[in-house]
């Protein structure tokens, strides 16, 4: 398997140094493109697909090896916008995290509040959203997750391949002995090749922060007198079925005085008219 991975390779690196160190005496110029179509397809054993098996079947990735994005958004209600500011650094630092983005407004007497946007390792995400109960009250939560395994995956595999169709022109760089314009037409495919690959290692880059780090966008409002709802009881249900009962004949008052509001107009055109057509058939029936 070994002698023909290797000569799978030999062959390919063929394919492209031959053209070009047979062109110099057929022609001025190398048809670049033609070339690099052939060492930028892969060799069987680039292609071959990459499988790890949990419990019976055959998945890309283990649970635990899995890209995923999380962001959570949670709005939390606090007695003192003062004391949770001294807090809230704590509570990110136990957890390994840090604040990305912090905003507050003080303008509103005792409704101040703010926004921080934190990162925190994945690993310590879920047990930060429960460290944020510890200062105040999560009136609202929303998390979301993007599993982002398939494109980082693929993103593996392209670098990887680009970066061996680097190696390959370089090597080509150093043996061909040419001319000038040749050489030239090599470099730019080289510069080409590598702006590629610092492309895709940004991406590479952003993906491997957005996967180890989880995005917790945390909105703080400060209420005082702010009390968490609690169950209705009996009496609460009661006082909500009169509370439904008064408002529905409110809204069938006002719809009955809107109507007749509506009607009045109409009336004092056509009950004229009315009174006229029964005095008019009264007579003709004299």
């Amino acid at each position: 398997m070994i002698i023909q991975a290797e000569s799978k390779h030999l062959v390919a690196a063929l394919a492209v140094c031959l053209p070009l160190l047979g062109c110099g005496q057929q022609a001025d110029s190398v048809d670049f493109d033609s070339v690099l179509e052939h060492a930028e397809s892969p060799t069987a054993d680039e292609t071959q697909p990459v499988t790890l098996v949990a419990g019976a079947e055959a998945v890309e990735r283990t649970v635990s090896n899995r890209k995923i994005i999380y962001t959570a958004d949670v709005e939390l209600v606090v007695d003192d916008f003062a004391v949770f500011e001294r807090q809230i650094s704590g509570v990110i630092s136990s957890h390994g995290g840090y604040a990305a983005e912090r905003s507050s407004d003080r303008r509103h007497g005792d409704h101040r509040g703010g926004t921080w946007v934190i990162r925190v390792p994945v690993a310590n995400y879920d047990a930060f959203l429960s460290g944020l109960d510890s200062i105040g009250f999560a009136r609202s939560r929303s998390e979301t997750s993007d599993d982002v395994t398939e494109a980082y995956v693929d993103l593996e595999a392209r670098i990887s391949n680009k970066q061996k169709l680097e190696e390959r022109i370089l090597a080509m760089l150093e043996q061909r002995p040419g001319k000038l314009t040749d050489l030239m037409e090599i470099e730019r495919e080289l510069s080409r090749v590598r702006e590629e690959i610092e492309r895709m290692e940004g991406r590479m880059r952003v993906l491997k922060d957005q996967t180890s780090l989880a995005t917790v966008t945390l909105r703080v409002v400060e209420e005082a007198t702010y009390q968490p709802p609690a169950a209705p009881t009996f009496s609460d249900r009661i006082a909500a079925a009169w509370g439904g009962s008064i408002r529905s004949i409110g809204q069938i008052a006002t719809g009955l005085v809107i109507v007749a509001v509506a009607v009045i107009p109409w009336a004092v055109m056509l009950v004229p008219i009315a009174l006229l057509a029964y005095r008019f058939r009264l007579k003709i029936a004299q």
